[in-house]
């Protein structure tokens, strides 16, 4: 049996990001950018599903949790009337996904910002604007 572990509700979605490896103090890019996107999403977090997770010898998984100040950007862009928006989140869990012929990965984030901050009161506006009908696609195109 499976405890839930979630702070707060997820919202299905399909929603395209870009996803780079920065240090946090000085914003160095250590790797990247790495395609994907999320699949769900909360106040706390997301989970993303990405087809590559390596970059020569850089694991956007491992290799963030065992490097000191190293954070993922999340880059979403809602253009043309929602703007660019940048998250920071750390790595938590990855699992294999697979669905028929798909071969993927998941990965779940903590966000890294505060959840009532106005930056993220304004992305999360931006993304329920059409975010009903890209979580019914992924719900109808996917057994999660």
């Amino acid at each position: 049996m499976t405890i839930e572990q979630r702070r707060s509700k997820r919202t299905d979605d399909f929603l395209p990001i870009e996803i780079r490896v920065v240090h946090e103090l000085d914003g160095r890019e250590l790797a990247g950018p790495f395609s994907g996107r999320i699949i769900d999403i909360s106040t706390g977090g997301a989970c993303l599903l990405m087809s590559q997770i390596m970059v020569h010898a850089f694991h956007v998984f491992y290799s963030t949790r065992e490097t000191d100040h190293a954070v993922l950007q999340l880059i979403i862009d809602l253009q043309p009337d929602g703007g660019r928006h940048v998250l920071t989140a750390r790595p938590v869990w990855m699992s294999n996904f697979r669905q028929n012929a798909i071969r993927a990965f998941k990965m779940g984030v903590e966000f890294t910002e505060d959840s009532g901050a106005v930056q993220m009161r304004i992305l999360r506006a931006a993304l329920y604007k059409h975010q009903k009908a890209r979580g019914a696609w992924w719900r109808q195109h996917c057994r999660v």
